[in-house]
């Protein structure tokens, strides 16, 4: 690792750990336009020749640490699933597409709050749901391990650590509040429970009732302390908030079942690799549970690629498969 930037002797440890695992440099970036989660552009998921950590210059000290440590752990994941010759992504192809787009139609149809949408808008809904919950359950299983391998490696910056993650956390369970109406029910629930249950896990993992989204989030606040006959009123079963609940503690015993919170930070490869197929084995559960497994294959980061590149080509594919005539 070249030393352009100004880093914790806690980070430098880490970076050069996962040199010595991968037997490769890695390069640090700082980007004006950097997504405050940071990037990692490595040759294993997009055939770069460098393995480079980018982060935000809008984020310093600790925090900056955090945030490339993170994606440090992340990298490492994928560098030895390659090296294991068993690297491999969810993607999409035109057939799971047509599969996922059209429940998802069917779903739109039979919400109350979506069926009177006009034709175009529940068009747009289909795909932008579709690569949705492709994007997030190909972020979260990965955010976890990495989350508690590093709370493990790097205790210094757990305050760093828990400051990101409420933030994050208050970001991500809020994100699609103002198009709940335009949502069907079960995709907003299902969507997250997810956060919910990396919250919650998490908040266990790390000792930290901050992160628990029964105090941190505010439309949670209301269920801490309920009753088992007021959980079965009409009126708290219909709450979109309790709903996300029941579904996320199910992701999260599901967490548990795979003793994810028990995951060995000892800083080997075969350990690595371990919790790579963690990762993908909460990836399989997770969308067997929300029953989205005939929405996405799996294929290789080039697979992958492609198949984004092309998702507009994709869209247009699958609606003229649906609905004839793509307009």
């Amino acid at each position: 690792m070249q030393e352009r930037y100004e880093i914790s002797s806690s980070l430098k440890e880490l970076i050069e750990h996962a040199e010595n695992v991968l037997d490769f440099e890695i390069h640090l970036q700082r980007q004006p336009d950097c997504p405050h989660k940071g990037l990692i552009l490595d040759k294993y998921s997009f055939d770069s020749p460098r393995n480079v950590l980018v982060f935000s210059p809008q984020q310093i000290g600790m925090l900056k640490d955090f945030v490339i440590g993170h994606n440090c752990i992340r990298l490492l994941l994928r560098g030895t699933a390659h090296g294991h010759g068993n690297f491999k992504v969810l993607s999409i192809n035109e057939e799971c597409a047509t599969l996922g787009m059209e429940q998802i139609y069917l779903d739109i149809l039979k919400d109350e709050k979506t069926r009177h949408l006009d034709l175009a808008m529940k068009k747009k809904l289909m795909f932008y749901l579709y690569l949705l919950f492709h994007e997030t359950i190909t972020d979260i299983p990965w955010s976890i391990l990495a989350n508690i391998v590093i709370s493990r490696k790097c205790q210094v910056m757990r305050s760093a650590q828990v400051y990101f993650l409420m933030k994050e956390s208050m970001r991500d369970m809020h994100d699609l509040v103002s198009f709940k109406d335009y949502i069907p029910r079960r995709y907003f629930v299902m969507h997250n429970a997810m956060f919910y249950a990396r919250d919650l896990l998490l908040a266990e993992v790390l000792s930290e009732m901050n992160l628990n989204p029964m105090m941190n989030i505010p439309e949670f606040k209301k269920f801490k302390n309920l009753n088992l006959m007021e959980m079965l009123t009409n009126r708290w079963m219909k709450s979109l908030w309790y709903q996300t609940k029941l579904v996320g503690d199910v992701m999260v015993q599901i967490l548990k079942d795979l003793k994810i919170h028990e995951t060995d930070a000892t800083g080997t490869d075969e350990n690595y690799y371990r919790i790579y197929e963690a990762g993908v084995g909460i990836t399989k559960k997770w969308i067997s549970f929300m029953q989205l497994e005939k929405y996405y294959t799996w294929g290789t980061p080039e697979h992958q690629r492609e198949a984004l590149q092309r998702q507009d080509q994709i869209e247009s594919a699958v609606r003229t498969r649906l609905f004839g005539v793509d307009v």
